[in-house]
């Protein structure tokens, strides 16, 4: 299957919760083998269970990426042609006095570059990127 989606680290992150959104089950269920995530967003997850104290939720979240995010999507690194789009959007903001947090800035700039619907509950962080920059954006 075609992959046509691209998941926001707050996407993976809801399913670890103890009780995730019911939309955002159904979507990645409903979605299966179409979503990968990006070289950013494994970044994010990873730093994210390392900067944890030791902890049995720690190594179940370790667990978690090894076991179900790495095999169930594939990553799509932040490549040449994402820096070249990243660039270009952050010195045209910069220029407006917009800067954005780059992180969020490089995660649009892979989705552009492939072609990709960003998938993320928080419209608001990338609206200027869909605005401006002909992102494709959608909130499960």
């Amino acid at each position: 299957m075609k992959t046509i989606y691209l998941l926001d680290t707050n996407i993976i992150s809801q399913v670890t919760k103890p009780e995730p959104k019911e939309n955002i089950i159904t979507n990645l269920d409903f979605h299966n083998g179409s979503c990968a995530i990006s070289s950013i967003t494994w970044y994010e997850l990873i730093n994210g269970i390392k900067l944890l104290p030791k902890s049995a939720k720690k190594d179940k979240l370790r667990l978690f990426l090894n076991d179900y995010v790495q095999p169930s999507f594939p990553i799509i690194s932040y490549d040449e042609h994402a820096a070249k789009i990243n660039a270009d959007i952050t010195s045209c903001l910069l220029s407006k006095g917009k800067p954005t947090p780059i992180l969020d800035t490089q995660i649009a700039s892979i989705a552009i570059a492939n072609n990709l619907i960003l998938v993320t509950s928080n419209i608001k962080d990338f609206a200027i990127f869909q605005k401006k920059f002909g992102l494709m954006l959608e909130e499960w």
